[in-house]
């Protein structure tokens, strides 16, 4: 099994995305800084890039995300890697992130660590 680099979180988030000559809609499984797991019923295929429009419960506009890149697909499931994204959107995806860690998780005590030291 492969050991991520960063947490995800469990998420029900709705998603539209776009690729060359396609527009799908689906649900976000799972989220993390660098990517997320996507549900839908529009086939894309690994190493396509996609735009996307995620929408996030703080109220604020929809998450975009200008290129993300296909890494992997099962059934109607795929992955994807964030490439480039807003700088407020970053922002907002990082604490959208921290504020659903468990608390006793790895990456939240090194958070706590990072920023009580």
């Amino acid at each position: 099994m492969k050991l991520r680099y960063c947490e995800r979180i469990d998420t029900e988030l709705p998603v539209i995305f776009a690729g060359d000559s396609y527009v799908g809609e689906g649900t976000v499984l799972n989220m993390s800084v660098p990517g997320c797991e996507i549900y839908s019923k529009k086939s894309v295929e690994p190493g396509a890039y996609l735009e996307m429009k995620v929408l996030i419960p703080d109220s604020g506009a929809s998450l975009s995300v200008g290129l993300a890149k296909v890494r992997w697909r099962e059934g109607h499931r795929f992955g994807v890697e964030f490439i480039r994204m807003p700088g407020t959107d970053q922002v907002r995806l990082g604490r959208l992130v921290k504020m659903h860690l468990p608390l006793q998780s790895p990456a939240r005590r090194s958070i706590f660590r990072m920023l009580h030291s």
